[in-house]
C-alpha cells in the first residue's frame, strides 16, 4: 500500500511542477540594424530587420507600418506581396529585399522619400498568434541650393 502512495504521490508532484513550468509567450524577438537613419528627399530609405533566433520567415507574415501602425507600408503574407493594401503614399515606392528570408532577415526599401515619410516605422514578424516587431525611426532631410550673387 505505500508503493502504490508514493507512486501517486510522485506522480502528483510532477504534475504540479509541469503546470508551475512557465513557457515563454514569444518563440522569436524582431531587432533592427539601426534605430535611426537620415535619407535625402528624392532619395531611398532602407529598413532591415531580423528575428531571432535566426529562422525561416518565408510563411510567416512580415509588414512595416508608418507612425503607430496607422498607415500600412508593406505587407508580405503568405509567401508573396499583399497588393493593394498599403497605403496610397506607398503604392509602388517599396521594394520587399528577401533574399536571407529563409533565414529570418527582411529589407524594406521605400523609393523617391518625401518629407512626410518621416518619423517612426514598424518592422513586425506575425506566426500564427505569436507577433513582434522592432521601432525605426527616419528623419528627412532637403538639401537646398545657395544662390550666390
Amino acid at each position: 500500500m505505500e508503493l502504490a502512495f508514493s507512486y501517486v504521490s510522485g506522480y502528483s508532484v510532477a504534475i504540479l511542477l509541469l503546470q508551475m513550468v512557465v513557457l515563454p509567450s514569444e518563440q522569436f524577438t524582431v531587432s533592427s540594424s539601426g534605430s535611426r537613419q537620415v535619407a535625402l528627399v528624392g532619395g531611398h530609405a532602407e529598413f532591415s530587420c531580423q528575428l531571432s533566433p535566426p529562422q525561416s520567415a518565408e510563411r510567416m507574415e512580415v509588414g512595416w507600418f508608418h507612425e503607430h501602425h496607422s498607415q500600412l507600408v508593406y505587407l508580405y503574407k503568405d509567401g508573396e506581396e499583399v497588393s493593394g493594401k498599403s497605403t496610397y503614399n506607398y503604392m509602388n515606392r517599396t521594394v520587399l529585399l528577401k533574399d536571407s528570408l529563409g533565414e529570418g532577415k527582411v529589407t524594406l526599401r521605400i523609393h523617391n522619400i518625401s518629407v512626410l515619410d518621416g518619423g517612426q516605422y514598424h518592422c513586425f514578424f506575425k506566426d500564427g498568434d505569436t507577433s513582434e516587431e522592432a521601432i525605426m525611426d527616419l528623419r528627412v532631410a532637403e538639401l537646398t541650393q545657395t544662390h550666390v550673387h
